[in-house]
């Protein structure tokens, strides 16, 4: 009765604020074996020159996307198929059934970790209704001063906002400047041990500034949908031609 309860209190949050955190659902060994993935998968994939790796300006591995889509096993994969973790997920996305979107690798290293533009996951998403999340997991402390993700409380309620190109490694779209200006909602900045979670809802405006710090910014992210969820894939369409529009111009202007 007692977890259920604490279940309900995080959805309740997370349905307030459009983000929870969670402290302490992953433990000091799943850390230590999701920083092993990092080290090992990060090692691999520089070598294969992955499309999907993003360097800082120090040629240090700032941000790697699509790793579900490898085939290779491990680690963190199989992590995202635990009960603890789905019971979470399934809770709040109303769904007895749930499915894994995407696996990322959020590093930040210390000094030269490169900001995030604020942006809402589902303008890239494109998920109908919205019927999904991020898990992001702490592998480092994480906090303002080393680049910790920053929320816009409640900009989950009001649907997706006009974006535009960032040009920005690891995360191509970002809100325009003069909407952000216009907002009113409470900036937060959540601070995080490891293995303390975030569960944000898709159109919640996140980002995060750069890591100045003598600390890494070490994170990995877990998306999932509800497994009955379907894509806009009229809105899929417009978002690829008018990224492969933005990146021509850019060729031509460098």
């Amino acid at each position: 009765m007692q977890v259920k309860q604490t279940i309900n209190t995080y959805k309740k949050k997370y349905n307030e604020l459009g983000f929870v955190k969670i402290p302490g659902l992953v433990s000091k060994n799943e850390i230590e074996n999701i920083k092993k993935d990092i080290k090992v998968i990060s090692a691999y994939l520089l070598k294969k020159n992955y499309k999907h790796l993003h360097l800082t300006k120090d040629n240090r591995v700032n941000t790697i996307h699509n790793l579900n889509k490898l085939k290779i096993n491990f680690y963190l994969k199989s992590f995202s198929k635990k009960k603890k973790i789905l019971s979470v997920i399934n809770k709040i996305l109303n769904t007895k059934k749930s499915s894994l979107r995407n696996l990322e690798f959020f590093l930040k290293p210390k000094k030269t970790g490169a900001s995030a533009p604020f942006h809402q996951d589902n303008y890239y998403w494109n998920v109908k209704n919205s019927e999904a999340l991020n898990v992001w997991i702490a592998c480092s402390q994480s906090n303002k001063n080393n680049g910790g993700l920053c929320y816009y409380a409640k900009s989950h309620r009001n649907g997706i906002l006009s974006h535009e190109i960032s040009y920005a490694k690891g995360t191509s779209q970002k809100i325009k400047d003069k909407i952000l200006k216009k907002l009113k909602y409470k900036k937060i900045f959540p601070s995080l041990k490891p293995g303390d979670c975030l569960i944000h809802h898709p159109q919640i405006i996140h980002g995060s500034g750069r890591n100045k710090s003598n600390k890494d910014r070490t994170g990995v992210v877990m998306s999932f949908k509800k497994k009955s969820a379907k894509y806009d894939h009229k809105k899929i369409k417009l978002y690829k031609k008018k990224m492969n529009i933005n990146f021509k111009i850019l060729k031509k202007t460098n």
